[in-house]
């Protein structure tokens, strides 16, 4: 008998022929059970009656040879736990909550098992009563739970070994036992070239390694490592490896692609963060629930990733939206932070790790409260005292300014809020007819009419309304123009573009004298706003009159000084009029500033509902209430079901933060060795479950991360303990028999060189030409596009560079899809995924970018302008070139060589092929 379908749809085939099952969790529900109808009186045997129904039917295709869909029948624990859907097979006492009685009877369309043949119906009866009776099994069909022991590494207790006590012991054991030594420490200059451009992706400058070749004091590389750890460029350099790992993008992806305002601020950060050596612990704390802990920022981690903004008007389509979002939050979080793919357990229980089904839908409460978008970060207290006092003085310029204001005039259309004022007159009937927006079809999100200070146009009032037309969406509906709610979320839109109304009838006729209406009053959006409308009233629901319109109205655009009237008013009055208008203006701008400069991509919250564990991840197919919770054979969070929001993010978060996690620590020190070294210990760097590569250096491992814990989770110090090594300061030279033995040098007989990433790459171009702005650090970033500003984005690859462009390649605004046309080449993420490990491929498209492309043209000429400004012998100019691109003084044949190629091709021509060698781009 399969438990799951042949063709399961809901995984791929891939995943259903490498998985195999291994979970702790035993599901039991006790409930009234439903009458089992038969006539049978006498008790059900189970050696007699069922074993041989199921050893005919069903040992084998779910026996010990085989186990479809990690299903099986010959052990009570996998009977009452189910295969991979998730469902208990056999609930004891409750024929009706047991997935297997489906099945049988064939109540699964998409499953019917046997899948040749039906049982009797007999049979069936049978079955149904053994469950009925509590499913008693004999003793060799095994416990009613699975022992499972997590005997993998990975989730055994972080061990210090006593054997070693540093780095180099660990990595020259390991060469002893495969007959290989390390290689020699490297040159000076070698060192710094090495460190600058890993630690801090800038080539070291000639005199700096001047400095350090010729200081014979003994401390002077730990002090110059020191130095490097100190620098604000060293979390500029390493917080694109962060920024790859949590799918950072300034872009929001999909099919629009349209800018996400404010996201540069998680990026500052995670620079910030880095340089000032933020314990990890409160680092990943804070990108869980930072707005608990007083970093609202960092919470930016959590909706870095992708999101459509494009959302269906199909009910089933948007659940499968916001499940696919829920589900980017959990599994960043699992692989980013403890190194754990989480996505299987989406359909079912995942088939390498001891994840279950109810597991990952326990993560999915902890984030269900989250959702994209963005919010005004807490202003500083003196900003905020700032703020107070200017809105204080805005509202005695507006009192005063008041009596200059025209009687018949209106200040233009808002999206924000509009208020018309006119004759009380009697009305039965209030329509709102839109002949025009400022782009797509109208939305308002509340319509009110006021009968002096009472707004009776609410239907809790009595009144109701109808339309010619609603958009259907799962947002907006008729409901909402009358509702009391203010904002998008509740809102209507009208159907049509043009000529579209939407009315409210009163219970009885009232008289009125006031409309209030916007778009969104909570300011989050500026689009579909009516420019072009009238409203009119009527008692009879015919005989309609003109209330207000749009004619009444500036038009957009006009300044505000249009709105005042100073020329019936003396010169005196009129001087201070215009003054105090001016002042106004003054404040208004500065006030935008603080408000729009305020604002980050950081998320939103509110207390979400039940979470429930969806039988194939169809958001259709609910099954049993799961709270919120974190991964069962590690731990318990104890949290209520109805637990507030803030609390399952914390509490989740010091877990992922406990010491006693057995992940956590190690997969970031593997990461910090990843990028030092190329290759982590463990070479599949978000995989430690597993279907992961085990480490090469186990202790070693372990060791580091027992170091970071008990020095207060300091990355500088793992950092320290690394760059200090002999392991890092070797050689990089290959060695025959050690490549025959080691070829990949993972057990690092000599350090790996290899190719720099895209950003240090362009960095060290500045560099080396003169024009980096390494002083313009943090906000904005610059563009690499030009973008057309249509409603889905277009982005053209710029073809000329000014000084705005010349910032660290950290500080490009990163566009989802799109690659830089020089950089991305070089095999930069899009940012629509998580990254663990860039791959590092060599095509002719990077030749031929760092070749031929502007950006380099130019910069070419400006290093060959340097070169002539800093050296006036042609000479003396190739020495200053070789000295500033590799740290060494070019032979005397490379002299000869550079010079007949300068006398024939020029020394920009020189200048272009010294920013294309290999010795450039690659770490020694």
């Amino acid at each position: 008998m399969s438990i799951n379908n042949s063709k399961r749809t809901t995984c791929s085939i891939q995943c259903h022929q490498r998985c195999w099952w291994q979970t702790a969790i035993v599901i039991l529900i006790p409930t009234l059970s439903l009458f089992v109808t038969s006539g049978a009186t006498q008790a059900v045997d189970f050696v007699n009656d069922i074993e041989p129904i199921l050893q005919a039917h069903c040992i084998d295709c779910h026996g010990p040879d085989d186990q479809s869909s990690q299903f099986r029948v010959d052990k009570l624990a996998n009977l009452l736990r189910g295969g991979n859907s998730g469902e208990p097979a056999v609930v004891p006492g409750d024929p009706a909550a047991s997935f297997l009685l489906k099945l049988i009877r064939h109540e699964e369309p998409e499953r019917t098992m046997p899948p040749d043949d039906k049982l009797s119906d007999q049979q069936i009866d049978l079955i149904a009563q053994w469950i009925q009776a509590g499913a008693k099994t004999p003793d060799h069909y095994g416990p009613p739970e699975d022992v499972q022991e997590l005997t993998h590494w990975s989730f055994q207790p972080v061990k210090r070994s006593d054997k070693f006590y540093s780095i180099d012991e660990f990595i020259e054991h390991q060469l002893q036992e495969n007959a290989l030594e390390m290689s020699p420490e490297a040159e000076r200059r070698v060192q710094i070239r090495r460190l600058y451009l890993i630690m801090l992706g800038l080539p070291p400058t000639p005199e700096q390694v001047d400095d350090f070749v010729n200081n014979t004091d003994e401390r002077a590389w730990s002090n110059l490592v020191e130095q490097a750890l100190a620098s604000p460029h060293y979390g500029e350099r390493w917080a694109s490896y962060w920024l790859d790992l949590v799918r950072f993008g300034e872009t929001h992806g999909f099919e629009t692609n349209r800018e996400r305002p404010g996201a540069w601020r998680y990026r500052d950060w995670v620079i910030s963060a880095l340089n000032q050596d933020k314990p990890y612990d409160q680092f990943v704390r804070e990108q869980l629930a930072g707005d608990s802990l007083g970093s609202p920022v960092g919470t930016s981690f959590l909706v870095a990733g992708p999101y459509d903004q494009v959302k269906g008007s199909d009910p089933k389509l948007s659940q499968i939206q916001r499940m696919n979002e829920l589900d980017d939050m959990i599994n960043t979080t699992g692989t980013a932070l403890l190194g754990l793919t989480t996505g299987c357990a989406r359909c079912h229980n995942h088939k390498f790790d001891p994840i279950s089904q109810k597991d990952y839908y326990a993560m999915q409460a902890i984030f269900a409260g989250v959702n994209h978008g963005e919010a005004a970060l807490p202003l500083a207290e003196n900003v905020q005292q700032e703020v107070d006092s200017l809105q204080r003085e805005k509202t005695e310029l507006e009192a005063s300014l008041a009596k200059f204001i025209p009687k018949d005039q209106l200040p233009p259309v808002s999206a924000k809020h509009n208020v018309e004022i006119f004759t009380p007159r009697e009305a039965k009937f209030v329509r709102f007819t839109i002949n025009g927006t400022n782009g797509g079809q109208a939305c308002i999100d509340e319509l009110e009419v006021f009968s002096d200070q009472q707004n009776v146009a609410l239907a809790s009032r009595g009144a109701v309304a109808t339309s010619s037309g609603d958009f259907v969406h799962p947002l907006h509906s008729l409901e909402h123009i009358n509702d009391g709610k203010y904002g998008n979320a509740n809102s209507w839109i009208s159907a049509q573009v043009r000529d579209g109304w939407v009315q409210i009838e009163f219970p009885e006729p009232v008289l009125i004298d006031r409309i209030e209406w916007a778009r969104d009053r909570e300011e989050k959006y500026s689009d579909r706003v009516a420019i072009d409308y009238r409203i009119e009233s009527a008692v009879d629901s015919e005989s309609w009159q003109l209330v207000a319109s749009s004619e009444d109205r500036l038009s957009p655009g006009n300044s505000s000084e249009t709105k005042y009237d100073f020329s019936n008013v003396s010169e005196a009055e009129s001087r201070t009029g215009k003054q105090s208008l001016q002042r106004l203006a003054e404040i208004k701008k500065r006030m935008v500033n603080f408000k729009t400069g305020n604002k980050a991509w950081i998320g939103r919250f509110s207390q979400p509902g039940k979470t429930h564990r969806l039988y194939r991840g169809e958001p259709d197919a609910k099954r049993e209430v799961v709270g919120p919770d974190a991964i069962e054979v590690f731990t318990s969070l104890n949290l209520e079901v109805g637990a507030k929001e803030k609390e399952r993010r914390l509490a989740f978060a010091n877990w992922v933060t406990d010491p006693e996690n057995p992940l956590t620590a190690r997969v970031i020190v593997n990461r910090l060795w990843q990028f030092h070294f190329g290759t982590g210990i463990v070479d599949t760097p978000s995989d430690f479950g597993l279907n992961g590569t085990p480490p090469t250096h186990p202790e070693l491992l372990d060791w580091l991360a027992s170091e970071l814990v008990e020095n207060d989770w300091s990355l500088k110090h793992i950092h320290r303990l690394i760059l200090n090594s002999k392991t890092w300061r070797q050689d990089n030279k290959p060695r025959g028999q050690s490549l025959h033995v080691d070829a990949n040098s993972r057990l690092l007989w000599r350090f790996p060189p290899r190719r720099l990433e895209a950003e240090p790459i362009r960095d060290s171009i500045l560099s080396v030409s003169g024009k980096i702005q390494l002083d313009r650090a943090g906000g904005p970033g610059f563009s690499a596009f030009e973008v057309e500003l249509e409603n889905v984005r277009h982005y053209h690859p710029k073809e000329s560079f000014g000084p705005e462009d010349w910032r660290r390649m950290i500080y490009m605004t990163k566009v989802r899809q799109e690659k830089d046309g020089v950089f991305g080449a070089f095999d930069c993420p899009d940012a629509s995924m998580v990254v663990p490990q860039r791959s590092r491929s060599t095509t002719p498209l990077q030749a031929l970018n760092l070749l031929n492309s502007p950006f380099i043209m130019q910069q070419a000429e400006f290093f060959a302008e340097r070169l002539q400004q800093e050296a006036e012998q042609p000479e003396d100019q190739i020495v200053r070139a070789w000295r500033l691109c590799f740290q060494r003084t070019p032979t005397a044949a490379e002299v000869n060589e550079s010079a007949a190629f300068i006398q024939k091709e020029g020394l920009v021509q020189f200048a272009r092929a010294m920013l294309n060698t290999n010795e450039f781009v690659f770490i020694p």
